[in-house]
């Protein structure tokens, strides 16, 4: 896959692995638009990296996606790259008694729902252009989840299978649908878990441009790749690990979160 010269689309580009893909992308003379809920953020990132192109927009409500792709229609008619790196997590068990039902929803709009939403109302655009492609960034919680955070599990398998149908449905065409499966990275939605154990998300960014160039589907990073063996070869033995992590918090090198 070429890597110069592309319109991307970064979702969560603002923080975290998002931040570390846009220095990636415009390091490889590309047009990034970066795309995030908090306005201050994005200002940030702008100061820091003023040829970065910055759209708010709250993937929590499907008003706001299609606002948001009504805009990047409009306006950015060369877009042939969307990287969907937003996504928050609660830690948390649903048995918890200050456990909220609303956060349910949160997790699945902004994890789930938003890529595939966003996917399917940009997906005109990207059909017309040359080469075009889609990347869903999942996690180790996709193979085999973990104790804590059921919601947050729950949406990286359902985006993992979305990956693999869509890569399907796209066969044959311009567009190219890539999935990267990080282990625990250092970002601000892990602050306070496995500290000492987790990998920088300059690395996981610098895996992804790789994996791109080596026109790999599924990117496997760090630990994941063990898991992903694990789970093939003993999946029975993976689902014990995993179910182990709430109780054994060096696990958590072997997926994310």
């Amino acid at each position: 896959m070429r890597l110069q010269g592309n319109t991307v689309l970064v979702t969560g580009g603002a923080s975290g692995i998002g931040r570390c893909i846009v220095q990636e992308l415009l390091a490889r003379d590309n047009t990034v638009l970066v795309c995030g809920r908090d306005p201050s953020k994005l200002q940030a990132l702008q100061r820091e990296l003023p040829q970065v192109k910055t759209l708010a927009a709250d993937l929590s409500s499907p008003e706001e996606v299609e606002r948001l792709a009504g805009v990047l229609l409009k306006e950015h008619p060369a877009l042939n790259g969307v990287i969907h790196s937003a996504a928050i997590q609660y830690n948390s068990l649903l048995t918890d008694e200050d456990y909220a039902p609303q956060r349910i929803d949160e997790e699945v709009r902004t994890n789930l729902v938003a890529p595939m939403l966003l996917t399917r109302l940009l997906l005109p655009t990207l059909l017309r252009q040359g080469a075009a492609f889609l990347v869903h960034i999942t996690s180790g919680l996709a193979l085999v989840p973990k104790t804590r955070s059921a919601v947050y599990c729950g949406t990286k398998g359902g985006l993992h299978i979305f990956s693999q149908s869509l890569r399907h449905q796209l066969r044959g065409t311009s567009v190219r649908v890539v999935e990267l499966l990080p282990p625990v990275v250092d970002t601000p939605m892990t602050q306070g878990r496995a500290e000492g154990a987790k990998l920088p998300p300059e690395q996981v960014a610098r895996e992804l441009m790789r994996g791109l160039e080596r026109d790999e589907e599924e990117i496997h990073v760090g630990k994941v790749k063990l898991l992903a063996w694990l789970q093939r070869l003993a999946p029975g033995m993976a689902a014990r690990v995993m179910s182990r992590m709430a109780f054994i918090p060096p696990l958590l090198l072997l997926a994310g979160g």
